[in-house]
């Protein structure tokens, strides 16, 4: 009996080690942004970003001096990266491509490949607030002892530019800032 209560509680210790060890080890935070103002040529499906639009990604690269970033990623058109060009350069990294089209896998491979590591995603008005919806963003809302918890409408217009979403995580649950890049 001694024995089997000794196997019992190794076994639980095992358990419990094991599951801590396949706890998911999520970034410290992923920042996503919409690319800045693009030019607007007619027929241009791949254009780059304007004077307003460079300016605004050197804003950006600006927010993050006294930030540590560990990897950049970006959709292959031209805007996307070229808004966080200033900041590759001042941080020395590479920007790492993405398929905007697969937001839910690459949300996946987000939470699963980056363990405690800060990003700074570019995208597109169609799809950061799809992105911020698969990484499970929620409002939660206190009055008068109520809670009320909702998913987010996050929309943005293809006026809108300089919105700076940073996500961290709170037990495994996300927590989103709105940020601004305009001043």
């Amino acid at each position: 009996m001694k024995k089997f209560k000794q196997s019992l509680v190794t076994a639980c210790l095992f358990i419990g080690v094991s599951q801590t060890a396949m706890a998911t080890c999520l970034p410290e935070k992923i920042y996503m942004t919409r690319h800045a103002e693009k030019l607007i040529e007619e027929g241009n499906r791949d254009p780059g970003l304007s004077a307003a639009g460079k300016a605004r990604a050197e804003r950006l690269a600006r927010m993050f001096t006294d930030i540590k970033v560990d990897h950049l990623l970006s959709t292959p058109y031209k805007r996307t990266q070229q808004t966080l060009m200033p900041l590759s350069k001042a941080k020395n990294l590479e920007v790492t491509l993405y398929d905007p089209r697969k937001g839910k896998e690459f949300i996946k491979q987000l939470k699963n490949d980056y363990c405690k590591q800060t990003l700074v995603v570019s995208g597109h008005s169609n799809t950061v607030p799809n992105m911020l919806q698969a990484l499970g963003v929620k409002f939660e809302v206190k009055v008068g002892g109520y809670t009320f918890k909702h998913q987010p409408s996050i929309i943005l217009s293809e006026a809108e530019f300089g919105q700076l979403f940073a996500i961290s995580f709170n037990r495994d649950k996300p927590v989103l800032e709105v940020l601004s890049s305009n001043g």
